[in-house]
C-alpha cells in the first residue's frame, strides 16, 4: 500500500532537525569569514549547534531505521520520472549520511581531542589524556577532523538541493510541503 505523506513523528522529526542544522552550517560558513577575533564566537555556535543536532539525528535514524516499511510506502510525487525519483533517492540517503557522519565527526573530534564539547552555555568536558591513550584519542580525534572537514566541503551543498527540490516540485503544483506537514492529519504512528 503507498502512503502520500510520512507520518506525524517523521514531519516533527523532520523540522525538529531541519533548524538546528541550517545554522549550524549558517554558522560555521559565517565563521569562516569573520574577522578573526570573532571566529571563536562563531565556532563556539556551530560545534553548540552540531551536538544539538547530533543530538536530535539519532533519534530520527533509530525511527526510521525501525519504521523503513512507513518510509518506503510513501510513494514518489505524481508527475515525477523515474530519473527525478532516483535523484530524490540518492539526496535523501546522502542527506542522512550527512547529517549522521557531521555531528559524529565532530563530537569525536571535541570529545577525543580533549577540549571538550560546546553546548551553548557551557562545554561538556573531553576524555582526559593519559600517556596510555594521549596518541590514540588523538589520532581519532585528527582523522574525525579529516571525514569532517572534507564531508563539510561538499555536504553543505545538499542542504540547498533538498530545499531547492521542494520549492521545484511546489512550483510545479506538486504537493510536497503538504506530504511532510506534522500539522496535517498523517498517520500517528
Amino acid at each position: 500500500m503507498s502512503a502520500s505523506a510520512y507520518t506525524k513523528v517523521a514531519s516533527y522529526m523532520h523540522w525538529i532537525v531541519a533548524f538546528p542544522m541550517i545554522g549550524c552550517v549558517g554558522s560555521v560558513l559565517k565563521a569562516q569569514e569573520a574577522p578573526k577575533e570573532q571566529k571563536g564566537e562563531w565556532m563556539f555556535r556551530h560545534k553548540s549547534l552540531g551536538l544539538l543536532t547530533g543530538m536530535l539525528v539519532a533519534p530520527r535514524l533509530a525511527y526510521r531505521l525501525l519504521n523503513m516499511s512507513k518510509f518506503s510506502a510513501v510513494s514518489h510525487l505524481p508527475g515525477s520520472g523515474h530519473i527525478e525519483s532516483k535523484a530524490a533517492d540518492f539526496s535523501h540517503t546522502a542527506l542522512y549520511g550527512f547529517m549522521t557522519i557531521m555531528p559524529a565527526t565532530g563530537i569525536a573530534m571535541g570529545y577525543y581531542g580533549g577540549k571538550g564539547l560546546p553546548f551553548f552555555t557551557t562545554t561538556i568536558p573531553g576524555i582526559v589524556h593519559t600517556d596510555e591513550t594521549k596518541q590514540g584519542n588523538v589520532s581519532i580525534a585528527k582523522q574525525s577532523f579529516s571525514i569532517h572537514k572534507q564531508l563539510g566541503v561538499y555536504g553543505k551543498y545538499l542542504i540547498p538541493l533538498h530545499a531547492g527540490a521542494a520549492v521545484a516540485h511546489f512550483g510545479r503544483g506538486q504537493a510536497i510541503f503538504a506530504r511532510i506537514n506534522p500539522f496535517r492529519g498523517v498517520p500517528k504512528h
